[in-house]
């Protein structure tokens, strides 16, 4: 009869024990790659699943709720350096020679400032063309940066 109760009682202890464990169960595959994305816990990340019912939507919709705006100046720094690389664009054309646009373009890019008055660029309407293309470059640069930030991309 002893045997049988401790048999028993160990049974019990097994049943409790399973009940208490089960219950601190490890995060899902899900949870666990929401949190890596997102940079939280599991915990937090069972909660978005549990709210938006799938791994996915949960980090779209937490990365759109606490992105931060689009950053204006990191945008247009990013377009001086990548448009400085590459040349005047022939968006003024040009003659013959395309020298004075070139120097625009370049002097522009080295200057690093816009001027809202060819006059100030000198007596040259090439140069100042080349300089107003690159300006002209850097706004459109910024603008697809814009775009892209806004589709969700990491443009700069």
């Amino acid at each position: 009869m002893a045997e049988n109760w401790t048999t028993g009682r160990s049974m019990v202890i097994a049943i409790i024990a399973l009940t208490l464990f089960s219950s601190c169960s490890s995060p899902s595959d899900d949870e666990q790659y929401v949190a890596d994305e997102l940079g939280i816990s599991t915990e937090e990340a069972a909660d978005l699943i549990d709210e938006y019912g799938d791994p996915t939507d949960a980090i779209d919709d937490y990365r759109d709720a606490y992105r931060p705006d689009f950053d204006e100046d990191a945008a247009r720094e990013a377009a001086e350096s990548e448009m400085a690389g590459q040349g005047y664009d022939y968006s003024y054309g040009c003659t013959d020679d395309c020298s004075g646009h070139e120097a625009g373009w370049q002097w522009r890019a080295d200057n690093g400032y816009p001027v809202d008055d060819p006059s100030t660029y000198g007596n040259s309407n090439s140069f100042a063309e080349g300089a107003m293309a690159y300006e002209e470059a850097v706004d459109e640069r910024v603008d697809e940066m814009r775009d892209e930030y806004e589709y969700g991309e990491e443009p700069y």
